[in-house]
């Protein structure tokens, strides 16, 4: 393997393969992107968390090393040996640190700001450590090591993503992409305030009670430069009252019309108006960095949307295009389509109940699409279409409910009419059953009767069989005769 070969391999990317022996495609001339190169960008050391993170210390610790060595004052190079490594030292990761992302971004590396920022800073800190070592004194571009403090904001950059500094993140960015708005408000400003020293200068440095009343009247007012310098003092009410608002009263009373249009304005409608781009800016990125998380989020759920369908379909054993509730339970145990509903914040238990209820026509199957587009609906945010369809299916279950229940009044009042013939024929069938309980009762009692009447009637004969009939004789009566009596 080549060198080049084997740094492209290091780095992440393909290794260039040998040119074959014909004419370069057009997707070669334009540098087309392929999925691939974006994959080999994502797995760039410079995209690596650790990366990442090691910049952010070393940012730190520089910015720190910066103000350290601000405090000491020392200018000649000899003195400052160690500070004078250790920049050294930093100036080198970060053009290591440059030459990495070039290598990742190649020329796109320049289509962002904060790069460019990045690139500017680094060349001027090389120009710094060169002109330092060239000059006898060794004192270096002290402006263009002054603008290595400005390395700092990226921190807020390379933390962009963190949810602990996202504040810092916002603050900074708002006050970045305020800067144009600011220097066309500075530039307005600017106009304002010298259409007010002019009119200053006339109003009050060219009044002449003024000047032989007010000795500092040429300091303050006596041209249109000075004027712009009181102006901007009033602007700032920076020791305006006694110094310049009591004379101006005194010995030229038109002049408070300016001092008021320039407290007004300037004062006030300029920190306004400035406070008011910070905020809308700042407004902008909330909104920009919310709209991105959707968009994100929406793109998840789309890929997901599409793994969960090729499952769906995995698992479709008759090729019918439809999941009975059968297929559909299986599904639902798998391990992937487990953590895919978890991710939905779905449980299996309620799949089954949606797919009931999306079940409309009470088949017993339903596309994985219906289940789907249905799932995904109940998981995103309502929109005016969907609630037009709720509505449309309210109002319509509405009607079928009122005839539902017409219908079942209408049933009510015809099963009253039934209960109360049933029971008219439920009281003649108890008054016949009573007549049918009572007849059986006499039948039982002629019944019982005639039993007895033949036990009597059989006793009778069997003692007709044994006993005889005779004369038997009875008390004597008064005459002294016997009497008799006929007994069996």
């Amino acid at each position: 393997m080549s060198c080049a070969g084997w740094a492209a391999k290091c780095l992440g990317r393909k290794p260039p393969e040998d040119p074959p022996d014909r004419l370069v495609t057009l997707f070669d001339q334009i540098r087309t992107e392929w999925p691939e190169d974006k994959k080999a960008r994502q797995r760039h050391f410079a995209s690596s968390v650790f990366f990442n993170f090691l910049v952010v210390i070393v940012t730190l610790a520089n910015t720190v090393l910066i103000g350290v060595e601000s405090d000491q004052g020392v200018l000649e190079l000899q003195d400052r040996i160690p500070f004078f490594i250790t920049e050294v030292t930093f100036t080198g990761f970060f053009f290591v640190e440059m030459l990495l992302r070039i290598n990742q971004l190649s020329w796109e590396y320049f289509m962002d700001a904060w790069n460019v920022f990045d690139y500017s800073l680094v060349v001027f800190s090389c120009a710094d450590l060169v002109v330092s070592m060239a000059k006898e004194n060794g004192s270096g571009l002290r402006w263009a090591a002054s603008m290595r403090i400005f390395r700092a904001f990226r921190i807020a950059r390379a933390l962009k993503g963190e949810k602990v500094v996202v504040g810092l993140f916002r603050i900074t960015q708002g006050f970045i992409d305020a800067l144009p708005s600011v220097f066309w408000m500075s530039a307005a400003a600017f106009v304002f305030a010298y259409m007010l020293a002019v009119a200053l200068t006339s109003l009050v440095g060219g009044d002449t009670a003024a000047r032989e009343l007010w000795l500092d009247v040429d300091l303050y007012c006596g041209t249109v430069s000075r004027s712009l310098y009181t102006i901007l003092q009033v602007m700032t009410l920076d020791s305006v009252h006694q110094n310049i608002l009591r004379p101006i009263l005194s010995y030229a009373p038109l002049g408070l019309i300016v001092v008021y249009l320039t407290m007004l304005c300037l004062s006030f409608g300029t920190l306004n108006i400035l406070l008011a781009i910070m905020v809308e800016r700042m407004t902008i990125i909330s909104q920009d960095t919310q709209e991105s998380k959707i968009a994100l989020v929406a793109k998840t759920e789309k890929l997901l949307m599409m793994s969960m369908l090729k499952e769906f379909d995995d698992c479709d054993t008759d090729f019918n295009g439809e999941l009975d509730l059968k297929e559909f339970r299986k599904v639902l145990r798998t391990p992937a389509m487990t953590e895919k509903l978890k991710f939905l914040d779905v449980g299996a238990v309620e799949a089954e109940n949606m797919f009931e209820m999306m079940d409309v026509d009470k088949s017993g199957a339903l596309s994985p699409i219906e289940f789907l587009s249905g799932l995904f609906k109940v998981k995103g945010q309502a929109k005016g279409a969907d609630l037009c369809r709720l509505i449309t299916i309210l109002d319509k279950n509405k009607k079928l409910s009122k005839l539902w229940v017409e219908r079942m009044r209408r049933m009510n009042h015809q099963a009253d009419l039934i209960q109360a013939r049933l029971n008219q024929v439920g009281r003649i069938l108890a008054g016949e059953l009573k007549g049918l309980t009572e007849a059986s009762a006499r039948a039982d009692f002629t019944w019982s009767s005639a039993a007895k009447r033949k036990l009597v009637i059989q006793e009778n004969e069997l003692r007709d069989q044994a006993v005889f009939p005779g004369m038997i004789a009875t008390e004597e009566s008064d005459d002294g005769s016997e009497q008799w009596q006929f007994q069996l």
